[in-house]
């Protein structure tokens, strides 16, 4: 960043704020008004609504997409109903409460959104239904409420808008069990109980990802500006969440038009800029999409460009400038007769100077300083769905194409490369509301290359796959999901050697209501992985592959409950993962190493949600061994982390008629001692607090505008999952000290 566009950005800067302040003073007097008594929705401002009178079903969806909202309702329940419709700017709940009045149907609201329920009985109980999904989205979650879904952590629209997230780790915010370690997105890496990310079946917009570059960056570059919907399925996957998915799955998906156009338009957009004080960075943000006759078109632009950041003892983090250019694009088309064909291109790019290895701060037995990364992920997806049946034939297909690359001019003119084509078909029987069958197959034809002057190297994978997997409700409260897949991998080394394996994976998992207020829920896998890409940097032309290597394999298992009372809500599990034979190759050492590894702890959270307004509280207590002792960041850079003891904490309220919201999240993690037990250095405790307000005010529905304080008590620390801080010789990472945001945002 040059001094000139540091001096433009701080007039810019300047400008955004002193409009929002100005705003705001203008629109205090109408924010004065008293509160509204009737409920609002705890994860949202207030949306514009125009639903006329229709059938239930097509109401819901339409509801879906105007308040993003994600909607549960049995078909048996809904279909023969009818609503008044509702109109006007308001809180969802309030709105979702309108659209049922007079159906005899009501709802509950669930960290994953809302689930339609049929009137109390009699004795006050409400009966429980099988869950079908209706989203604010053009393709929805149908398998939304199965047994497989009972431990999802769901982030979705409201959930992103409320949280404002510039990196993966604010994404996560709230949610003790998924950690993200690095202080800035370029060397983020998401840990699932404890599990590196690569040991997850992990897909943007249904494109499996293979991401497994160069350790010293994030796995998986993305920009939260680009994301409606992260969903983490930790430990027990379904068949159909893709070959992989050793330790669990990521579904990111990204914003369609329905998710941001306003009703009753056919175009629209908006401009957004904020600035944040902890590094002097500006980020500005723009939109333009349309809807007409069944096309869609949505194009998005996002740069942010900004100085190191400091800590909380306010020294700087060098190499911690912001950077990030992102771009997505998209054009869809759904017929009358409902079915859907989508296109999205998507690239994050980030070119910057950043501490030679990247991951940590430095080390203090080296003087390394900084060098060049320019790292660039490129995503390309076609999807075709029928997003409305619910008969036999409801087929989806998907091809993608997923390409990282990691550009390291020092000191040897590094370049790695790793690419996936993959693609699946499949169709879901659906016998009746609650009864479907998964049936489908799919493939991936991975890469991952390195090159400099002096060589060119690289190692591939191909594997083909076949599935079920059945989701059934056998009796009254109590759901199911069992599947199974057979694949065959084929592998190539970096000599042209040739390595075939072939093996089964099963899944279970069983949910019961075994009250209006409990629900029970286990489930158990045993995956095979095939053999993993190694990672690029590290590649070895020398490398002999003789005797093979043995394919990973993973056993996972949950058991817990939930519970939930009149806006309370609590739950506990317990969990463990057990990988054998998982690939831990070195330059020096060989292809073949591999290493066994487990996690297992548990996990609590308590919850209230009081209309306008929720409070949540999340732990996990997780242990991490590497071939039975205590694992570290180094050993297990592709395997785990030691994580310990999180706390959790997130809190919103809403102020209907006034359209102001507040909140913030708390993060807290014991000191964690296991490392000591093998002679390293124990992590270090650490409390984080952050607040916001955001404002919407009721006579400028087109303005919003965000104030936050991150990191308020200016505490010096690294997030837990941060590479590195077991050693002495390490300084890790540090995240960002106190600092403060300001945004603006304009809807046309």
């Amino acid at each position: 960043m040059t001094k000139g566009h540091g001096n433009s950005r701080r007039w810019a800067a300047a400008l955004a704020m002193s409009t929002a302040l100005a705003t705001t003073l203008v629109a205090l007097p109408t924010a004065g008004q008293a509160q509204g008594t009737g409920p609002a929705t705890a994860q949202t401002q207030q949306r514009s609504f125009n639903i006329p009178p229709q059938p239930m079903p097509e109401a819901l969806s339409l509801f879906g997409r105007q308040s993003g909202m994600q909607v549960s309702a049995n078909g048996d329940a809904v279909r023969g109903a009818r609503t008044q419709g509702v109109s006007g700017t308001m809180a969802p709940e309030i709105a979702l409460q309108q659209l049922l009045a007079g159906t005899g149907l009501s709802f509950r609201l669930e960290q994953g959104g809302a689930v339609i329920v049929a009137a109390p009985s009699t004795s006050g109980s409400a009966t429980m239904l099988s869950p079908v999904m209706v989203q604010g989205a053009a393709v929805a979650d149908k398998h939304a409420g199965a047994a497989d879904r009972a431990n999802s952590i769901t982030i979705g629209l409201e959930d992103l808008e409320r949280r404002n997230p510039s990196s993966l780790k604010e994404v996560f915010a709230g949610e003790a069990s998924v950690s993200v370690g690095g202080g800035q997105p370029m060397s983020q890496k998401v840990y699932v109980q404890g599990v590196e990310e690569t040991n997850l079946a992990i897909t943007i917009d249904g494109a499996r990802q293979n991401n497994k570059v160069f350790h010293h960056n994030a796995t998986n570059l993305i920009d939260p500006s680009l994301l409606k919907l992260a969903r983490v399925d930790p430990g027990v996957a379904p068949a159909d969440a893709g070959p992989g998915a050793l330790g669990g799955s990521i579904v990111y998906e990204t914003v369609d038009v329905a998710d941001v156009l306003e009703p009753g338009r056919s175009v629209g957009g908006f401009l957004s800029s904020e600035y944040n004080t902890n590094g002097d960075s500006l980020a500005y943000s723009g939109s333009a999409y349309g809807r007409s006759q069944g096309f869609e078109v949505l194009g998005f632009y996002k740069n942010s460009d900004g100085s190191n950041y400091k800590d909380g003892d306010g020294r700087s983090v060098e190499g911690t400038g912001a950077g990030l250019e992102s771009v997505l694009g998209k054009v869809g088309f759904e017929s009358d007769s409902g079915h859907r064909f989508e296109f999205s291109a998507e690239q994050v790019h980030d070119e910057a100077v950043r501490p030679f290895r990247a991951n940590i701060g430095r080390l203090t037995n080296r003087n390394e300083g900084l060098r060049l990364y320019d790292l660039k992920r490129q995503n390309f997806a076609f999807n075709y769905s029928t997003p409305n049946a619910d008969g036999m034939w409801d087929p989806k297909a998907v091809l993608g194409y997923g390409r990282t690359e990691v550009g390291v001019p020092t000191p040897f003119g590094s370049v790695g490369e790793t690419s996936s084509l993959s693609g699946k078909l499949e169709n879901n029987f659906n016998f009746s509301p609650g009864n479907t069958l998964t049936v489908g197959v799919d493939f991936y034809d991975d890469k991952a290359e390195y090159d400099d002057p002096t060589v060119s190297i690289y190692e591939a994978s191909t594997n083909v796959g076949l599935y079920a997997q059945a989701r059934i409700t056998p009796v009254d409260r109590l759901r199911l999901s069992f599947g199974m897949r057979g694949d065959q991998n084929w592998f190539e080394g970096t000599d042209g050697t040739e390595i075939d394996h072939a093996g089964l994976s099963g899944n279970a998992s069983a949910a019961y209501d075994a009250t209006d207020w409990l629900t029970l829920k286990a489930g158990y896998s045993r995956v095979f992985g095939g053999i993993t890409l190694a990672e690029n940097f590290i590649l070895n032309e020398n490398w002999s592959y003789a005797g093979g290597i043995e394919p990973v394999r993973a056993e996972n298992m949950t058991l817990g409950f939930e519970t939930h009372h009149r806006g309370f809500t609590f739950g506990a599990g317990i969990f463990r993962s057990d990988f054998d034979n998982a690939r831990n190759e070195t330059f020096g050492g060989g292809p073949q190493i591999t290493s066994d590894f487990e996690t297992q702890g548990y996990n609590i959270s308590v919850g209230y949600n009081w209309g306008p307004g929720f409070a949540r509280l999340t732990y996990t207590d997780t242990d991490f061994e590497i071939d039975g002792i205590t694992g570290d960041s180094d050993f297990g850079q592709y395997l785990g982390t030691p994580i310990g003891q999180i706390f959790a904490f997130e809190v919103a309220h809403s102020f209907a008629r006034t359209g102001l919201t507040l909140g913030g999240t708390l993060d807290v993690a014991l000191e964690n001692e296991d490392p000591a037990g093998v002679g390293l250095q124990p992590l270090g405790s650490y409390e984080s607090l952050s607040l916001f307000a955001e404002y919407q005010p009721p006579t400028l529905q087109f303005l919003t505008l965000r104030v936050e304080a991150n990191n308020l008590f200016d505490e010096t620390y690294a997030d837990r999952a941060t590479y590195g801080q077991e050693f002495g010789n390490v300084i890790p990472l540090y995240e960002p000290g106190r600092s403060f945001l300001v945004k603006a945002k304009v809807t046309f």
